[in-house]
C-alpha cells in the first residue's frame, strides 16, 4: 500500500508489469482522481514527450464506485532510486539532474507540446484566480474550514502568508505568463535512474500551470531553509541553463517571477491541505512553505 493507492508487481508474457489500483471499499475520490489523471497522461500525452517515463499498458476506471487501475511496465529491475546515492556529493549532483529533467519536461510542454494541451490539460487561469479569491475571502473572514466544519487550527503566520499570497496571485501570474504542464509533486522519490538517465514517474498531480510551480515545489516544499540557501542558486542555474538548451530562454527576472508565482501556488495548495487534513505532516509543510514565502528572494 502507498499513499492514495495500492500496488502489485507481476510478470506477464515475459514483461514485468506494475499495477497501481484503488482497492474496493476505499471510496477515496481524491485518490481516484489522481490515478485516473495519471493514466490519462501516460496514455495520451507522455508518448509525445522526450522525458523518459514508465510505458503505459492498460487502464480502466469507474466513476460510480469509484475504482480504477493503471498498468505500466515495471521499471524496478532496470532502475535504481534515490537510496542508491550514498553521499552528499552524489545526492547534490542527482538533484541538479532532477532540475534539468524538470526543465526538459517544462520546455517541451511550453513549446512543441503546447498544442496538445487542450480540454482538461489546458491552463485555466480564471479558475485558478477564482479559487484563490474564495480562499482569500475565507481567510479574511476568519479562516478555512477543517474536516469537521469548524475553522481549521492554522498558525497565524501561515494564515497571514496565505492571505497575502492569495491577494497577490493575480499580479504574480500576470508577471509570469509562460505556462506548461507541471508535474505537481516533484521530489527525489519521483525520479528513477536508469544508469545516469533520470526517469520521471508518478504523474497523479500533473496539470497545466506556470513552470515556477514545480521549481518552487522542489526548492520550498522539499528543501529546508538551510539546504535551499546552499543548493538553490546552483539548482536554479542548472534549471535555467537546461531550459535555454531546449530553446526556452528566461532572463533572471523572468525566472524569479516564475518562482514567486509558483511559490504562491504551492503555499495556497499546502495550506488548503493542512486545513483539510490537520495532521502533523501537513502542518509542518505549511510552516516550511510559509518560511520560504517570507524569506528574501534567492
Amino acid at each position: 500500500m502507498g499513499e492514495g493507492a495500492a500496488f502489485a508487481r507481476f510478470n506477464a508474457g515475459g514483461e514485468p508489469l506494475f499495477l497501481k489500483f484503488i482497492p474496493a471499499g476505499w471510496r477515496d475520490r481524491r485518490a481516484w482522481k489522481r490515478l485516473t489523471r495519471e493514466a490519462a497522461y501516460l496514455r495520451d500525452l507522455a508518448p509525445l514527450s522526450p522525458v523518459p517515463h514508465a510505458p503505459f499498458r492498460h487502464a480502466a476506471q469507474s466513476a460510480h464506485t469509484p475504482h480504477a487501475h493503471l498498468l505500466t511496465r515495471d521499471l524496478t529491475e532496470e532502475t535504481t532510486g534515490w537510496g542508491a546515492f550514498e553521499d552528499d556529493a552524489a545526492r547534490g549532483a542527482a538533484l541538479l539532474e532532477i532540475a534539468r529533467l524538470l526543465a526538459r519536461h517544462h520546455a517541451f510542454w511550453a513549446g512543441p507540446g503546447q498544442a496538445a494541451l487542450r480540454g482538461p490539460w489546458a491552463w485555466q487561469l480564471e479558475r485558478v484566480l477564482e479559487r484563490a479569491a474564495r480562499m482569500h475571502a475565507g481567510l479574511a473572514a476568519g479562516g478555512l474550514s477543517g474536516p469537521d466544519g469548524r475553522p481549521a487550527p492554522l498558525p497565524e503566520p501561515v494564515v497571514r502568508a496565505a492571505r497575502e499570497a492569495a491577494g497577490q496571485l493575480p499580479a504574480l501570474l500576470a508577471a509570469a505568463p509562460l505556462t506548461t504542464l507541471v508535474h505537481g509533486d516533484i521530489h527525489a522519490g519521483q525520479v528513477l535512474w536508469r544508469g545516469p538517465e533520470p526517469v520521471l514517474i508518478d504523474y497523479g498531480q500533473v496539470h497545466a500551470s506556470v513552470p515556477g510551480e514545480d521549481l518552487a515545489h522542489l526548492l520550498a516544499v522539499r528543501l529546508d531553509a538551510a539546504d535551499r540557501a546552499r543548493l538553490g542558486p546552483e539548482l536554479r542555474g542548472a534549471y535555467r541553463d537546461e531550459l535555454a538548451r531546449c530553446g526556452l530562454r528566461l532572463t533572471d527576472t523572468e525566472l524569479a517571477a516564475q518562482e514567486r508565482a509558483g511559490l504562491a501556488l504551492n503555499l495556497l495548495s499546502v495550506v488548503r491541505q493542512a486545513a483539510r487534513t490537520p495532521e502533523r505532516g501537513t502542518a509542518e509543510a505549511a510552516l516550511k512553505v510559509t518560511a520560504a514565502w517570507v524569506e528574501p528572494a534567492g
